[in-house]
């Protein structure tokens, strides 16, 4: 299957969270995220048992609260085989699991099957320190509107081709490819994490946005440069969901 990488390669646009209120500003973000889908056993526990699970898996996540930023997601209805997405991000991939591990052994992990993680880390700029001009657009432009409502993750891949082009020609693809996404930067959030040797793709990148049409429209864009020619995965899976904060998602669990 042919994809597309509609991600400013080198360009770290930060939200939802404030990882680097305990890691330095120099310093990589290790990323997990974790898609959720609730046993059909959790249905057959009563209103009392649901509320103590959601509260002990409250209660871990606060305990983690100096060392992880916490970032949930309601993805039932949106994406396949799932209820909730997590992201966590840390100084470290080990803390990341060690909350997932002790997330398990809660009233709610053991209904919980763990249907797809990924990992990755932050770095720093890649190819737009070599085109100063759309660096300078990219810097300026800020989110406009009401905070996001819809998120998006997608892990990519390229082709060993595109690794084993020049740098300056890489630069120059990413160069087309960042043209058209100018347009969407005050509508469309995007982080990236690099995953190369980590997971079976090579950038993970969350979306936020309040206007899908508008994300479907970068995507379409995305897919007419040349860039796009050497991906060679998009998704698998692709997760669409809501922002949620852990209490809103305890609140839907426990309905």
């Amino acid at each position: 299957m042919q994809i597309f990488t509609f991600v400013l390669m080198g360009v770290l646009v930060f939200f939802a969270g404030n990882p680097e209120r305990t890691i330095a500003a120099d310093a990589s973000v290790h990323g997990t995220f974790a898609l959720f889908e609730v046993e059909p056993t959790w249905t057959t526990l009563s209103s009392d048992e649901k509320t103590k699970g959601v509260q002990e898996a409250t209660a871990l996540v606060e305990s983690f609260k100096d060392r992880i930023t916490f970032d949930s997601y309601w993805t039932y209805g949106l994406t396949t085989d799932s209820h909730f997405l997590i992201r966590l991000q840390s100084s470290e991939a080990k803390i990341n699991q060690e909350l997932l591990t002790q997330l398990a052994g809660t009233g709610l992990g053991r209904h919980l099957d763990l249907e797809f993680t990924i990992s990755g880390i932050t770095k720093g700029l890649n190819y737009a320190p070599d085109f100063p001009d759309l660096l300078a657009q990219l810097k300026a432009a800020k989110y406009e509107g009401d905070p996001s409502t819809y998120v998006i993750m997608i892990p990519t891949r390229k082709s060993a081709e595109w690794w084993n082009l020049s740098k300056e020609e890489r630069v120059a693809l990413i160069r087309e490819h960042t043209v058209p996404t100018i347009a969407y930067l005050k509508t469309v959030k995007r982080k990236l994490f690099h995953a190369t040797g980590l997971a079976d793709a090579d950038f993970i990148t969350i979306f936020e946005t309040n206007n899908l049409e508008d994300f479907n429209n970068l995507v379409l864009a995305l897919r007419m440069v040349k860039e796009d020619k050497y991906n060679i995965r998009l998704g698998s899976p692709t997760v669409l969901g809501t922002l949620k904060s852990w209490n809103e998602v305890g609140a839907l669990l426990t309905k």
